[in-house]
């Protein structure tokens, strides 16, 4: 059966069509977003018939409220192979709207959504949000890649670096309320990886206080040389001290590299939050797909689902194997570089000792100089205040990513408990 559109089909009511908590729907498209299949939750809400559904553009329960800068950033997205989340205000056939928190995923051959009502107040801040860019939108002319950019835009200033780690942050808020709701407790490695967040926040802080910290003695060694011309002839002692700092000051500067990643252009705390971010969608996205596939698998087993439901169960089951398989690799290899983070900060500390040696002999040669020394203690004190400021910077960085692997394992999803050692020769991980 073919729906006709017409202008009396597309009116959209102030009234919600109302689901249930413990209710989750999906549905399933091929490549060009055409539904293909779903389950009966998600029929019965939209309020239409399968004949109807099925062959239909998935946009058929688009509502107008929607930002087309939320469905240019989703489509971006899952086209590029991103499982990506979004909340989505639908619109039913009688024209009554309704909520969801949406996880499309593309499938081969297409994508799979699975929704679940939102109740978290980061919905109630979506909401406010989404009212303001549908406006933007209409009264600026934007277009809707203009309109996504705009929303990305508001994000970082939120705090957020992209969209993806929005939407992770969103399903990890809506199944903490979720569990809350449904008097459950709280999902244990979710709540680690939600802890890692601001523990990675301060590591970066730390990092980043750490380049400034050695941005400034980089002209040390310099003024360390033009006060030793006024006070001994060439090649003096504090020339000689001089010399060796720079030398020293070169070799822990380019030791600075254990910190960075992309050849430079990012700290590695960086690179691990957008990690943690998508470790922490791929794990709320899999709580929620077990959960999505349980009750399929109920519904199925009760004869409650259309012919063919059989091959829905299987996608699900696949898609949840994908989503725990990448949770596990992506804190895998978050655990690997913190482990090497680890290190790289210890053999910093080493390389500053000895720095430090140099910094003691300075001290030794303006004290032999007596009063003389005193353009010399400028530079001395320096020195003093540089290390002590590093040597508590890298305690601190070594406390923090000792905390986060800590928290890394506690998220381990269970197929990848288990201790994790890392092995510098091979860069790689056993348990």
């Amino acid at each position: 059966m073919t729906l006709q559109y017409s202008d009396a089909h597309m009116a959209e009511k102030a009234d919600e069509a109302a689901f249930d908590i413990e209710e989750l729907f999906f549905s399933r498209t091929d490549a060009r977003g055409v539904i293909a299949a779903g389950n009966e939750v998600f029929r019965r809400i939209s309020g239409y018939s399968w004949d109807e559904l099925v062959g239909a553009p998935h946009k058929i329960i688009r509502h107008s409220d929607m930002p087309k800068g939320v469905f240019y950033i989703l489509w971006e997205r899952i086209k590029q192979g991103m499982a990506t989340g979004a909340y989505v205000k639908n619109r039913a056939k009688d024209g009554r709207y309704y909520w969801v928190y949406a996880v499309v995923s593309p499938i081969e051959g297409g994508f799979v959504s699975v929704r679940m009502k939102p109740t978290s107040a980061t919905f109630e801040g979506a909401k406010a949000a989404y009212k303001a860019f549908l406006k933007l939108e209409q009264s600026e002319g934007l277009s809707p890649e203009e309109s996504a950019a705009a929303i990305r835009a508001r994000l970082k200033d939120l705090g957020f670096p992209n969209y993806g780690a929005y939407s992770s942050y969103a399903i990890a808020q809506e199944m903490s309320a979720r569990d809350a709701a449904l008097s459950r407790m709280e999902d244990g490695r979710l709540r680690s990886l939600k802890e890692l967040l601001p523990t990675l926040v301060e590591l970066d802080k730390e990092q980043q206080a750490l380049f400034a910290a050695f941005a400034k003695i980089r002209g040390i060694p310099s003024n360390m040389r033009i006060v030793a011309s006024r006070l001994e002839p060439a090649g003096g002692p504090i020339s000689a001290i001089s010399q060796n700092y720079r030398l020293m000051s070169d070799e822990v500067t380019n030791h600075l590299g254990g910190f960075r990643v992309e050849n430079g252009t990012r700290s590695l705390s960086e690179s691990v939050m957008l990690r943690i971010y998508r470790g922490l969608f791929m794990m709320a996205a899999s709580r929620l797909q077990r959960e999505v596939k349980e009750v399929s698998m109920a519904a199925l087993g009760k004869h409650a689902e259309q012919d063919g439901f059989q091959t829905e169960v299987e996608i699900l089951t696949t898609m949840l194997d994908d989503y725990m398989i990448e949770s596990g690799s992506v804190l895998v290899s978050v655990f690997n570089d913190v482990t090497a983070l680890t290190r790289s900060a210890k053999d910093l500390r080493q390389l500053v000792t000895g720095l430090d040696s140099i910094r003691v002999l300075c001290r030794v040669e303006a004290g032999r100089l007596g009063a003389q020394s005193a353009s010399l203690m400028p530079v001395i004190n320096q020195l003093d205040t540089f290390h002590v400021e590093i040597d508590a910077t890298l305690e601190r960085i070594m406390s923090l990513a000792e905390r986060i692997k800590g928290l890394v394992e506690a998220a381990m999803p269970r197929t990848f408990n288990g201790s994790l050692h890392y092995h510098s020769a091979t860069g790689a991980l056993s348990r």
